[in-house]
């Protein structure tokens, strides 16, 4: 814990919101100023119905990126030294280019890196590949991702300048000695109130949906777990919420069918999926006609045939800090069948689902569920050092951590330490981890790697 964090955690909850929202105004410069509101309304403009159109944009973005990384990016320049790129003359030329996978990427990120470390905005990947990363953005591609991403909420009714934001994600934002019954500050800035998923135990989900009801949220969004979580205990006792949000996004988990009926039964409003990633993945968003389609004006989508199902490849359009070109960035996507395929009344392909970031989770007797995303973060400020992690729980207070290490990056007694303290603020003082370090992480008989392992049966 480093000196803010500890003057965060013996501060007033009064003053805690003040610094989140101190913190909220320096991300608001960040993301919703530049070139943001331009281009909010260039993509508010563009007419999406176009195929045509949406190709032609495609193209000439991934010509002008390519050609951006290699004169850039040390390790795209050396990566791409024996290919003729004159060759490459469109989208459809891409695999004449390697695949880059996660720990290339790791290996060589510094000489990934196309801009110095203090011009870029930092983004540390938790990542359910049990890597973590750090990559920066320049400060443009991070305002257009983030006009992209309003752009989309738009659709729905919502504007993050406008309408309050109720926000359920990983972040340490409640000290582990608090006692009061208050799991969630304010981020005044944008109207978001910031709820903790470290929290939502039986005992204390009454706290969170009182809250709810006294704050009334225009939006949700966040770990669909956690979401669902409150949604279960008020349908489970009957309690209706006060308000209906314009909808629910949930982030970070794959939303399944389950997850779906019961947060449109309990809160009244629609559930919208989307896809993207820290590292900078280009968007899947469910758009108005309910199914999923892929914005190929932020990259392009492959998709490979494997034994373990359809591999998606990303190429992503607004990672200039970082480029991401033919990136396998672990995640599986489920296509339509031919005789299925509904009509598509977008400029953008379809998919039936996202089949990558499934909604496992561990358990604790005094925090309840720990989702698969809000353990992903424990490496997240470790990049580059953790190869890969999995957690193994076989009963209700012990927990076992595979660790694979970079020898040449882990310091063992320093990032060990940070290791369990993301555990105990995860899962409470009450449960006990071991960690081993191992050379490899054992797959599934189908090749697949899972970063957590439920044994524990409640």
């Amino acid at each position: 814990m480093d000196i803010k964090e500890k003057i965060y955690s013996l501060s007033p909850i009064w003053l805690q919101n003040q610094m989140i929202s101190m913190y909220g105004r320096k991300l608001y410069k960040r993301r919703y100023t530049g070139v943001f509101h331009d281009e909010l309304q260039r993509l508010k403009e563009r007419d999406i119905t176009d195929a045509s159109k949406m190709k032609e944009i495609q193209n000439q973005m991934f010509l002008d990126f390519l050609d951006y990384a290699v004169k850039n990016s040390p390790f795209y320049k050396k990566l791409y030294k024996d290919i003729d790129l004159t060759m490459i003359k469109t989208v459809e030329d891409i695999s004449l280019l390697p695949i880059v996978d996660k720990e290339m990427l790791r290996e060589n990120i510094e000489d990934v890196y196309t801009i110095p470390k203090n011009q870029g905005n930092k983004a540390i990947t938790g990542g359910t590949t049990g890597k973590s990363l750090t990559v920066y953005y320049t400060h443009d591609d991070g305002r257009k991702r983030m006009a992209y991403l309003e752009w989309f909420k738009s659709l729905y009714g919502f504007d993050v300048l406008k309408h309050k934001n109720a926000r359920f994600n990983g972040k340490n934002i409640i000290p582990l000695n608090q006692r009061t019954k208050v799991f969630w500050r304010d981020n005044r800035c944008i109207h978001q109130r910031i709820y903790s998923s470290f929290f939502t135990s039986l005992e204390n989900l009454p706290y969170y949906v009182e809250n709810l009801n006294e704050f009334k949220p225009q939006e949700m969004d966040g770990f669909v777990t956690s979401l669902c979580e409150v949604a279960k205990y008020m349908d489970d006792n009957g309690i209706k919420p006060k308000f209906i949000p314009m909808a629910i996004f949930p982030t970070s988990e794959t939303v399944l069918q389950h997850h779906r009926d019961l947060l449109t039964k309990v809160f009244d409003c629609p559930v919208i999926d989307q896809y993207a990633s820290s590292e900078g993945a280009p968007f899947i968003i469910q758009l108005p006609d309910g199914y999923m389609h892929e914005c190929i004006d932020t990259g392009v989508f492959e998709h490979i045939k494997t034994d373990q199902g359809t591999k998606l490849i990303v190429t992503a359009f607004h990672t200039h800090g970082t480029p991401l070109i033919r990136y396998d960035i672990g995640d599986n996507i489920v296509e339509f069948e031919k005789d299925e395929m509904p009509e598509n009344h977008y400029g953008f392909p379809m998919i039936k689902a996202i089949d990558g970031r499934k909604a496992d989770s561990l358990y604790s007797e005094e925090r309840g569920h720990i989702s698969i995303a809000n353990l992903s973060n424990v490496v997240k400020n470790l990049p580059n050092s953790v190869k890969n992690i999995q957690f193994v729980q076989e009963s209700k207070d012990h927990i076992h951590i595979k660790v694979v290490v970079d020898p040449s990056r882990y310091e063992q007694k320093k990032q060990e330490r940070h290791i369990f303290e993301e555990m105990y603020n995860r899962f409470g003082k009450n449960m006990d981890f071991t960690i081993e370090y191992v050379d490899e992480i054992e797959r599934t008989k189908g090749g697949k790697y899972r970063m957590i392992i439920n044994k524990f049966k409640r």
